[in-house]
């Protein structure tokens, strides 16, 4: 154990010696000024903000945009403010036999929109999502195409059907 303690006061005592001839001693590291950083961090606040706006912004603007694309290929136009009808008084028509009833005129369906998929399209029918298969009224759905719907009545008959018809 004194030889260790021997060989480890020799190299202390070499190390406190003055350096080889020809080097020359090494000054002492001084620290930086601390106080030019400051302006650092608020620049990187201020892009990381910029950032997140650029991010985020779309985003919440995007919703709004693709509910204004939707109406537009929809082709439904803004709804308008009703009109009053005047107000007039007839006289009482006399007492007559009751008509046959009409018979009831089904409407076609109206598409409002197309999510196309090659594996399972969809589509908005008055107002409800529906898919290959699926019955609208008097009407089934037999194709989902791009931009056309196939639907068949019950007779058999077939009619094809564009956006917004």
């Amino acid at each position: 154990m004194s030889l260790i303690n021997d060989a480890l006061k020799r190299a202390k005592e070499s190390q406190r010696n003055d350096p080889p001839s020809g080097a020359r001693p090494l000054p002492p590291v001084e620290s930086a000024a601390r106080g030019g950083t400051g302006w650092i961090l608020a620049v990187a606040a201020v892009l990381f903000l910029a950032a997140l706006g650029l991010f985020i912004g779309p985003a919440l603007f995007r919703h709004k945009a693709s509910t204004v694309a939707t109406a537009k290929t929809a082709g439904t136009p803004p709804p308008a403010a009703p009109v009053p009808a005047p107000v007039t008084r007839a006289a009482p028509a006399p007492p007559a036999t009751n008509p046959p009833p009409a018979a009831p005129v089904e409407q076609p369906p109206k598409i409002q929109g197309i999510i196309f998929s090659a594996t399972r399209p969809l589509a908005i029918v008055d107002g409800k999502t529906v898919n290959v298969g699926d019955r609208v009224g008097d009407f089934q759905v037999k194709q989902i195409l791009k931009d056309s719907v196939v639907f068949q009545r019950s007779d058999g008959s077939q009619r094809t059907l564009q956006i917004g018809e």
